[in-house]
């Protein structure tokens, strides 16, 4: 057993570094074709998804930071977003059938969250508007149990994208507003997966009973973390008095996640590397307009677009060489990506508005190279919230959102071992916000 232990070690010291350095640096950013910045926080896009032509709170600075032209006085906000995956999974292997064949692999447990805090000022002026906010439009984590053949792809994983904005914006005409963001943005991951060379032999091995295979399972973890900026440019246009156009520029930024490799052998012995992996955040451009169509009923519009096709070819490079290799290469073939969101408001009373969305979002991501730990398709959604102006101090918003995934039924998988799998997810998110005029 020992003389087999030795073998697979050294067989699995180079196939699982070079599987497993590329594996996870994509993290399952909340499952949209936002990536790195899920939009998904403040009451306007909570509610009716359409922000862009009336970011009228703090989060104007993300979202549109001409829209702080929209605001007066000095205001101190805060939101949370709370984000809960349901999925449910069968694995092909390689002859077509799905396991396991008596129940669906399940997360214990998935959990998206987006913390925002605020303040936006007119510093006394009539014309311009300063903002401030530190917030993670993307910050999730999940786990898949140590049980079921998804261990071979990820087991743990947390990803977070943070995020310092500071914006300034100043209102050129009554019908014309101009607006600029720049962010200090820190990305921080870790992941876990177990790996094991009679599974990279013949991938049809995760289906085996898992006591026969524990006693060639490595143990692998994976981090790394950078800090980058970018920069937003918006525009606000009011061309009628029921009317409002707006328009932003998201500069996209290089990353280059350095961090741990870290694998132990059954046998509890630890082989170290650290790993350089560079990526990129795309740019990304956003559009919408807001028609006031009647008293007290606004509809909204928006259309993103992110230019994913930047990464086709994801490449990690250790400061050490390991069994000869100095660098891994893992295609990727992203597609740009979009989506389209419109949504309706009501004021009921004036200190009570009501808000309804729908969204339609479009998946980057080929099917060859889908993969459990970014586990995106395209989806469907719908929203609802509520708006409370308590008193001319205080503001209130609780928000609710419900999203269907597109069936999953991956059978090209190019992934070591293969993603293909036949599964179905949706996520529940509930969202509040608290505005305080000082």
């Amino acid at each position: 057993m020992r003389d087999d232990k030795m073998m697979h070690r050294s067989f699995a010291v180079a196939a699982i570094l070079g599987a497993a350095l590329v594996m996870t640096v994509l993290m399952p950013a909340a499952a949209i074709a936002g990536g790195f910045s899920n939009p998904d926080f403040g009451a306007r896009r909570m509610g009716m998804f359409a922000v862009t032509a009336r970011p009228d709170d703090v989060t104007a600075v993300f979202h549109n930071p001409a829209g702080l032209t929209l605001q007066s006085g000095t205001e101190f906000y805060h939101a949370q977003s709370w984000f809960f995956l349901d999925l449910g999974m069968k694995m092909y292997d390689s002859q077509g059938v799905l396991h396991p064949t008596d129940h669906e692999i399940r997360p214990d447990w998935s959990v998206g969250f987006i913390p925002f805090i605020g303040v936006a000022s007119d510093l006394g002026t009539e014309r311009l508007r300063v903002g401030f906010g530190i917030y993670a439009p993307n910050a999730y984590g999940a786990a898949l149990p140590g049980d079921e053949p998804t261990r071979y792809h990820a087991t743990r994983a947390l990803f977070i994208a943070s995020r310092a904005t500071g914006s300034v914006a100043y209102k050129v005409s009554e019908k014309f507003s101009v607006g600029a963001s720049l962010h200090l943005i820190y990305v921080y991951m870790t992941a876990s997966r177990l790996m094991n060379p009679l599974v990279l032999q013949d991938p049809d091995r995760r289906f085996d009973d898992p006591s026969k295979l524990k006693p060639f399972d490595y143990k692998l973890k994976l981090d790394g973390h950078d800090w980058t900026w970018g920069f937003d440019l918006g525009v606000l246009f009011h061309p009628l008095d029921s009317l409002r156009i707006g328009a932003a520029f998201n500069s996209g930024s290089k990353i280059g996640l350095n961090g741990d490799v870290k694998l132990t052998a059954p046998d509890g012995s630890v082989t170290k590397a650290r790993h350089q992996t560079d990526m990129t955040i795309p740019f990304a451009l956003k559009g919408g307009i807001n028609w006031e169509f009647a008293p007290d009923f606004e509809l909204g519009a928006d259309i993103y677009y992110w230019h994913y096709q930047v990464l086709q070819e994801q490449v990690s490079k250790l400061s050490t060489p390991i069994m000869g290799m100095s660098e891994f290469r893992d295609p990727k073939a992203y597609g740009n990506s979009w989506s389209w969101n419109t949504g309706l408001l009501y004021r009921v009373i004036p200190p009570l508005e009501l808000m309804f969305g729908f969204q339609m979002d479009f998946t980057p991501i080929p099917s060859r190279t889908y993969s459990l730990d970014n586990p995106s398709t395209d989806q469907k959604g719908v929203s609802w919230g509520a708006r409370w102006q308590i008193n001319p101090d205080w503001r209130a918003s609780l928000c609710f959102v419900r999203n269907w995934y597109n069936l999953v039924n991956v059978q090209d998988s190019q992934g070591t071992p293969p993603s293909n799998i036949k599964g179905h997810a949706t996520n529940f998110e509930v969202a509040f916000d608290l505005q305080y005029k000082l």
